[in-house]
């Protein structure tokens, strides 16, 4: 069938799906399919340049876009860096006769390209199963628009500090085998003067701009332990964790005001575990050594953050002396029908276990995906599924709601 575009359906629609296939057979099945879903098909071209010229011509973009990966005139992946960062540019869903992992890659450029992705499917898939499938990410996505939070001034961000606007807000780890919580991670939030609440992904590069980022992180260091000592003395042996850079730790003044702070809050060092991102990167590595070595001396924890998610995972590893290793939440959403991920998650978990880590998965949202990461041999899970960060008064009280700590998760309806 030729290219086209025809005009919107009458009456209620699921949504609006465009389809860019250069098989012909294929793109009849895949539109029939929509049409009889409820979505309205108004663009189905062949070819790349097509595409573009109907979505530069469109101001509604369609909500999604069934994809192949080869056109006449290119590919998906050349179409993804022509849309990267585009935020009018729609879902996208990418099938085609091509083994899985090419289609992975193309999921994993999408993301790295700020795109949405809908799924993936490789052909030959049975009847309907592209359509259901966009029905139910249609049905499970919100689309709301976000305010765009106001610049961040340095007079602004001290004024948190201040006035105690910056705080710690936690979410819980839970222990696998006995389905306890054991310890909780702390994530920054900051409260604007007009009360909205402001995430880390917001704050922290403000933070590190106007040099304050040290000053925020031992804010939170402090709120922490306090939280903890509390918890202690009710009886609740919880451990904490919080986030640290490696600029911060390479800084002899840091690490000396962390021990002060820590010390006289009457914590055990043991108790808490400082998280370094793997993202992060530093040029003084013989002072960085130095003073996590004397950390661990002094009996914090170390964990290395997002693990895997960067080329220097196992670099780190080798210099610096961690306790912790957190695999990221990109190999462990949907880890129970993936091969791939589950291989991935058990092959960090029998890494760690050979270095004697603990390991923790992070961004846990499912039973099902929490079964999958226990099976492959992680010992600590964290993420939606135990509960969303909450302010310290709120966990404080959902602590004291369980029976010795331990999470129901079990007798929960499955989720996944």
């Amino acid at each position: 069938m030729s290219d086209f575009v025809s005009p919107p359906a009458a009456g209620q629609q699921l949504g609006r799906a465009w389809v860019l296939l250069a098989d012909a057979y294929q793109a009849d099945q895949v539109e029939s399919e929509l049409r009889a879903e409820g979505w309205q098909v108004d663009v189905r071209v062949s070819r790349m340049q097509h595409l573009l010229l109907e979505l530069h011509c469109e101001p509604t973009p369609p909500d999604v876009l069934v994809c192949g990966l080869a056109f006449d005139d290119g590919d998906a992946f050349r179409l993804m860096r022509l849309l990267a960062g585009d935020s009018r540019a729609p879902a996208l869903y990418f099938t085609g006769r091509h083994q899985l992992a090419v289609l992975k890659s193309a999921v994993t450029m999408a993301d790295a390209c700020k795109l949405r992705v809908a799924g993936c499917a490789e052909q030959p898939v049975a009847a309907g199963h592209i359509a259901r499938t966009l029905r139910e990410y249609r049905r499970d996505t919100k689309v709301e628009p976000q305010p765009v939070p106001p610049e961040l001034t340095e007079s602004t961000l001290r004024a948190m500090l201040e006035q105690g606007r910056l705080q710690a807000w936690l979410q819980a780890q839970l222990r696998l085998d006995s389905r306890e919580v054991v310890g909780v991670e702390t994530l920054m939030r900051g409260v604007a003067e007009d009360g909205s609440v402001l995430k880390p992904e917001h704050l922290v590069p403000a933070l590190r701009r106007h040099g304050l980022l040290d000053a925020a992180t031992l804010a939170m260091v402090r709120q922490t332990s306090a939280f903890l000592v509390g918890c202690l003395e009710e009886g609740l042996p919880l451990s904490g964790s919080v986030n640290a850079s490696l600029h911060s730790l390479s800084d002899p003044g840091f690490c000396s005001e962390l021990t002060q702070i820590v010390q006289a809050s009457g914590l055990d060092p043991s108790w808490l575990t400082l998280e370094i991102s793997e993202h992060d990167t530093v040029a003084d590595l013989p002072t960085l050594i130095e003073n996590t070595a004397r950390i661990r001396l002094l009996g914090f924890n170390l964990s290395i953050d997002d693990f895997g998610s960067a080329a220097s995972s196992l670099q780190q590893l080798a210099q610096l002396p961690f306790s912790e290793l957190k695999i990221d939440r990109s190999f462990v959403t949907r880890v129970d029908a993936d091969p791939t991920k589950q291989l991935i998650v058990s092959a960090c978990a029998q890494l760690a276990r050979g270095l004697g880590l603990r390991i923790v998965a992070e961004g846990v949202e499912t039973l099902a995906e929490m079964r999958t990461v226990e099976a492959a041999g992680c010992t600590e899970v964290q993420g939606y599924l135990q509960g969303e960060p909450m302010t310290m008064d709120a966990m404080r009280q959902w602590l004291r709601s369980l029976n010795e700590l331990r999470v129901p998760l079990d007798d929960m309806p499955f989720k996944g």
